[in-house]
């Protein structure tokens, strides 16, 4: 009785949690590379590291990514995000009750890009 119990339950609680949530996760990895040799990475404002970094972005929201040192050029990237039209319909197949909340934690959502290279350019000094 205690394991139909449990399983019953097993069963509620993945129903009523979004495909997306589950198998894709609400974050998605960004690598960001610069072959400048001690340029500062900042990702939203923030200051992230220098030269390389690694991070979980949040799927349900555009990022900006600035890549700059004193001498060069700054370098700004976008990463939009969009809506993945598969996991729409996964969730109205199979996950239908959580499909809210894979709208609310963005789970549907790609980041557009992933890895980001850049060679920052010497800034040209007047004179």
């Amino acid at each position: 009785m205690k394991k139909m119990f449990l399983l019953g339950m097993s069963l509620l609680l993945f129903c009523f949690s979004g495909c997306a949530t589950l198998f894709n996760g609400t974050r998605q990895s960004i690598n960001v590379k610069s072959f400048t040799p001690d340029s500062r990475i900042y990702i939203n404002g923030n200051y992230e590291g220098s030269d390389a970094v690694s991070r979980k972005l949040k799927r349900n929201q555009s990022h900006s990514i600035v890549v700059k040192k004193v001498g060069y050029k700054t370098e700004a990237i976008n990463i939009d995000n969009h809506i993945q039209a598969g996991w729409i319909v996964f969730d109205v197949l199979f996950c239908w009750p959580g499909a809210l909340l894979d709208v609310l934690t963005g789970a549907w959502n790609s980041l557009d890009r992933t890895n980001i290279v850049v060679d920052l350019q010497k800034e040209e000094i007047l004179k």
